[in-house]
C-alpha cells in the first residue's frame, strides 16, 4: 500500500514523500475499510505538512484533511454502509491508498456525484451551511454581510443562502471577481476601501431586518457605522484564509474558516 508520509516540517515539495506502508488490514465488528479515490490538496494540508496548522502530530505523519473512498469491506456490527458504497471519511490522514476507520467516521454519500466535487465535501460546505444557519434564524429577503467572498467557503455561502432566498452583500478585493460572484447569485458585490460601512449599509437599512455578518476589516467601528445605517448586529465573528489573490491588506493575519470558526452570540464563546 502507498500513502504519503512528512518526515519533518517544511515545504510539501521537500518534506512529503511517497512511501510504502503495511496493509491497513482487516476491519474489526465496528470499522471499515476503503478504497481511496480522491482527496483535495486543501490549504489545511499546506499548513499541515509546513507545521503552521493547529495539529502537530509526532512525525513522520500523513496529511490529508479530506477524501472520499469506495467501501471495500466492513466490520460485523456496521449496518449503515455496505460493500461498494461510497463514502467521505471524517477522519485525517487521506492521502494514502487505503483506510480503515470507525464506522461512524465513513459517511455514506449518493453514488453519481462528481468524485473531486465529493471529495471536498467534508469541510467547506458544512462551514458555509453553519454559518447561514448555526447563529441566527435567516428569513427570506434577509441579508448576509461576508468579507473574502471570494474563498471557498464565501462562494459556498453565496449558493447557499441564494436558495434560501436570503441576499448577500459579499465584499471583495478585486474588481475582476465580482462577475464570478454575481454569476453564483451575489446580490451586491463591493471592494473593500474606507468607506465600505457606507456603501456597504445602501444595500439595505431596516432596522428589523436581521444581517449575519463575518468580520468585516475596521473591526469595532466598521460594525458601529454598518448599526448607524440600520445593520442589527448578529455577532459572528469569522476569521479566514483569502482565496486565490484575494489577499489582506496591512499584514493582517488570519486563520482558515475550517480550521477555527469562533462565535461569540451574547458573550459566550464555541470553537469548531
Amino acid at each position: 500500500m502507498k500513502k504519503i508520509d512528512i518526515t519533518a516540517y517544511g515545504a510539501p515539495e521537500e518534506v512529503a514523500h511517497c512511501i510504502d506502508a503495511l496493509a491497513v488490514g482487516e476491519p474489526g465488528p465496528d470499522e471499515v475499510v476503503f478504497d481511496v479515490l480522491a482527496f483535495p490538496i486543501n490549504p489545511a494540508d499546506i499548513s499541515f505538512c509546513r507545521g503552521s496548522y493547529r495539529l502537530r502530530p509526532s512525525l513522520p505523519a500523513t496529511p490529508g484533511a479530506e477524501g472520499l473512498g469506495r467501501v471495500i469491506v466492513v466490520g460485523a456490527d456496521v449496518t449503515h454502509v455496505k460493500t461498494g458504497d461510497l463514502v467521505i471519511n471524517m477522519q485525517r490522514e487521506n492521502w494514502a491508498q487505503r483506510r480503515r476507520v470507525k464506522a461512524e467516521d465513513a459517511v455514506p454519500i449518493p453514488p453519481g456525484l462528481d468524485l473531486a466535487q465529493a471529495a471536498m465535501l467534508r469541510i467547506n460546505p458544512p462551514t458555509a451551511l453553519l454559518l447561514l444557519e448555526d447563529h441566527v434564524a435567516l428569513k427570506p429577503g434577509e441579508w448576509v454581510i461576508q468579507n473574502v467572498a471570494n474563498s471557498a467557503v464565501g462562494r459556498q455561502v453565496i449558493v447557499l443562502a441564494n436558495a434560501r432566498s436570503v441576499r448577500t452583500v459579499n465584499v471583495v478585493r478585486r474588481d475582476d471577481v465580482a462577475g464570478e460572484l454575481r454569476d453564483l447569485g451575489a446580490d451586491a458585490v463591493v471592494k473593500d476601501s474606507p468607506d465600505l460601512a457606507a456603501r456597504a449599509g445602501s444595500h439595505g437599512r431596516s432596522a428589523d431586518q436581521v444581517r449575519h455578518r463575518r468580520r468585516l476589516r475596521g473591526g469595532l467601528q466598521a460594525d458601529r457605522r454598518l448599526r448607524r445605517r440600520g445593520w442589527r448586529r448578529c455577532e459572528l465573528w469569522v476569521d479566514v484564509r483569502p482565496g486565490p489573490g484575494d489577499e489582506p491588506r496591512g499584514g493582517q493575519h488570519a486563520r482558515r474558516q475550517s480550521d477555527r470558526v469562533q462565535s461569540r452570540p451574547r458573550h459566550c464563546q464555541a470553537h469548531t
